[in-house]
């Protein structure tokens, strides 16, 4: 085959770098481009017309044409015999398994008349060396 010419290859090593090729301090950014200063004392000075700001609604929410994330129909409590309460806001493996129990999983149960032997291998004893 033949090889590249040596200019090509001198600009071939110079390519800019990526962050997968670079060590782990060498930070490109995100494209987000510059939002302030930084000022000779070391604090941070925001320049607040490169920095993207949301203006609320004049009107407020209820007459404007924005749409919530998550449906209005959501139900943000549930009715109990007591009366309301809100979700629990943590959902925990014992939450899991009961909803898995009440969607029809059920336990395994090792039967008396099963297999009595199990599939491990029998541990290898170490013998001290022989001359033969």
């Amino acid at each position: 085959m033949f090889k590249a010419t040596a200019p090509l290859q001198k600009m071939l090593r110079r390519l800019p770098l990526s962050t997968k090729q670079a060590g782990k301090e060498y930070y490109k950014g995100n494209k987000v481009g510059k939002l302030g200063t930084i000022t000779r004392y070391g604090n941070f000075a925001p320049d607040w017309s490169a920095i993207r700001t949301y203006v609320y609604p004049q009107m407020g929410t209820k007459n404007s044409e924005l749409t919530p994330f998550v449906a209005k129909t959501t139900e943000k409590t549930r009715q109990t015999p007591e009366g309301f309460e809100t979700y629990p806001r943590k959902f925990t493996g014992k939450d899991y398994l009961e909803a898995w129990k009440l969607s029809g999983g059920h336990d395994v149960v090792q039967e008396d008349r099963g297999p009595t032997s199990l599939n491990i291998p029998v541990p290898f004893e170490e013998r001290p060396a022989t001359k033969s």
